[in-house]
């Protein structure tokens, strides 16, 4: 098994965030795992981008092909639509993205990731519900092992925010 697949959008979309989670849910879970984030060079809102291998054994840390491309931004669709391989699945922020993908030869979804944060009661669990559209095509770790990060994640003041994220996660996996 092996899976390829980049997270990208602006600065403060939480991207990097659940990159980070979800390669720590599949670390626990025994795969080996390579992160290799790139931040823009702008102070605020630069572009900002993960890589991930998840495998069952070492190998390039860099994607040649990614399986799933995430974007939360029409930037991001843009600078990466050309990595996904053929029949590899493109999520885009359909809130934050008005073009369309060039490419044919792959499974394109639209989530309102931004409308469903929105429903939900917080603005900035959009990336929450992104992650979730993308566990669906994502097939080495569950739901569960990603929330039991959350709680890892949000220790002291900040456990308050486990149940909005849990509720987003959940809404973007049913989506």
């Amino acid at each position: 098994m092996k899976s390829q697949f980049m997270f990208s959008g602006i600065g403060g979309q939480g991207a990097i965030s659940i990159g980070e989670l979800i390669c720590t849910a599949a670390m626990k879970k025994g795969y080996v795992v390579t992160f290799a984030p790139s931040y823009g060079q702008e102070k605020r809102g630069g572009r900002t981008m993960c890589q991930m291998v998840v495998s069952e054994e070492m190998g390039s840390p860099i994607i040649s092909e990614a399986d799933l491309l995430l974007v939360m931004d029409e930037r991001s669709l843009k600078d990466y639509e050309k990595q996904v391989k053929a029949g590899g699945y493109l999520i885009i922020n359909s809130n934050m993205v008005e073009i369309k993908p060039e490419r044919t030869d792959i499974h394109v979804i639209y989530v309102p990731a931004n409308d469903i944060a929105h429903e939900i009661g917080n603005a900035k669990v959009a990336n929450m519900v992104a992650l979730g559209v993308a566990m669906k095509h994502l097939d080495f770790v569950d739901v569960d092992s990603v929330k039991a990060e959350l709680k890892a994640v949000f220790t002291g003041s900040k456990e308050r925010l486990i149940p909005i994220n849990e509720a987003a996660l959940d809404r973007g996996y049913q989506f």
